[in-house]
This record gives C-alpha cells, sequence and structure tokens, in this order.
C-alpha cells in the first residue's frame, strides 16, 4: 500500500495495519520471465562505458556513461546458458528500461 492509500485512510481516521511482507523491497517476477532476468544479471558485467569529463578552472569532473550491452559477448553468456532465442530480445528490452537509470547524474 503506498503512501497515497495511506494518508485516506488516516483522513477518514482508519488505522491501517501493513504487514510485514508490504514493507518489503522485493518484487515479483513472473515464472515465465525468470530465465530473462538471469541472462541480464548473467550479463550485467558486460556494460560498455565511456568517461565524459567536463568543467574548466573550477576543476574537471569525470562520469562513467553507460552505452549499452556488448551484444557479442552477451551472446556468449546466452550460448552458455543455452537460453532460448527470445531471450536476447528481452535482454535488450532490460537495457533499454536500465539506461537511464544507469545514466541518472545527481543534482
Amino acid at each position: 500500500m503506498d503512501e497515497d492509500a495511506l494518508s485516506d485512510f488516516k483522513a477518514f481516521g482508519v488505522t491501517v495495519e501493513i504487514e510485514q511482507s508490504e514493507k518489503s523491497d522485493d518484487i515479483e517476477i513472473l515464472e515465465c520471465n525468470w530465465p530473462s532476468l538471469e541472462a541480464f544479471l548473467a550479463c550485467s558485467t558486460q556494460w560498455r562505458v565511456v568517461t565524459s569529463t567536463s568543467g574548466g578552472m573550477n576543476g574537471l569532473t569525470s562520469r562513467m556513461v553507460f552505452i549499452g550491452l556488448d551484444y557479442t559477448a552477451c551472446k556468449m553468456v546466452l550460448r552458455h546458458l543455452k537460453a532460448a532465442a527470445h531471450i536476447f530480445d528481452d535482454l535488450r528490452a532490460m537495457e533499454e528500461e536500465a539506461l537511464p537509470h544507469l545514466n541518472e547524474v545527481d543534482q
């Protein structure tokens, strides 16, 4: 249950007890998606990155920018895992979703 729902209940004078399982950061993975997640995690060391440097008189700052997965290396991992052909497509979809998060810059 999210904070908005809890606030709504509180506004009506209703107390809601949250079970420990609802407080968890755990996420549910459908069984049919498990092989794709395992493949993505197995390829987690195969990110291509570049270093971006900026700054001037006040000093230089550098940061890593994630470009994407090294597909050649990932295909070797998938072959080793004997992954189904569709797993590569799933891997690319997860890569697309992960890149913005990996490249977030703290302001």
